[in-house]
């Protein structure tokens, strides 16, 4: 199915502007003196956007702008992106990217299968928690939009595991309570049965 111009550039759009991360839709409208509610619809989808301020945008991530629709369509076919400098050694690595289309039913709420599945990793050893702990300093002292989806991921499971050992905490009182209810339980029935005992 033909992609739509519109619909290239959009996806594009999007992609740049997470990858420069918090912020970057009021530099781009600040530098390129367009205004913030129409580029806000522009990022939104809402509006195609004109051909004079698409020059602007491309110039501002200072990409031409067929480049820009090249980017956008392998971003809507699926297509591996060249990221450079992504490995940290200064050369550009790979990164498959699913299509926008895939990104955009997982995070909108129309997904009806809320299990989470793992990516298969096979022939991979886990590797050992420092090496994992190191990963996960370096993306978070990073300057990328990686930074903040994994500070939210790492709430949003700290506040599960933590919700996790709240009901086991609570469970284990249960028990200690329920123990002691049936212990007191034992009492008044003894003293029931012995009533001159405690007289």
């Amino acid at each position: 199915m033909a992609q739509s111009v519109s619909k290239q550039f959009h996806a594009a759009l999007s992609y740049l502007l997470g990858e420069e991360g918090r912020g970057a839709q009021s530099r781009l409208s600040c530098e390129q003196k367009i205004d913030r509610g129409y580029l806000n619809a522009i990022v939104k989808g809402r509006k195609p956007g004109s051909e004079e301020v698409r020059m602007k945008i491309a110039a501002h991530f200072r990409i031409p702008y067929e480049e820009m629709l090249a980017l956008g369509r392998r971003l809507l076919d699926g297509d591996e992106i060249q990221v450079a400098g992504a490995s940290g050694n200064g050369t550009s690595e790979t990164v498959p990217l699913p299509p926008v289309s895939a990104i955009a039913h997982a995070t909108d709420g129309s997904a009806t299968d809320d299990r989470i599945t793992p990516f298969a990793k096979p022939g991979r050893e886990k590797e050992p928690i420092a090496e994992r702990l190191r990963k996960t300093v370096a993306i978070l002292e990073s300057d990328t939009s990686y930074r903040d989806v994994l500070a939210d991921l790492i709430d949003v499971f700290y506040g599960a595991v933590r919700a996790t050992d709240d009901n086991l905490a609570l469970r284990n009182q249960m028990r200690a309570m329920e123990s002691r209810i049936a212990s007191l339980e034992k009492q008044l029935a003894y003293k029931k049965e012995n009533p001159r005992k405690f007289a």
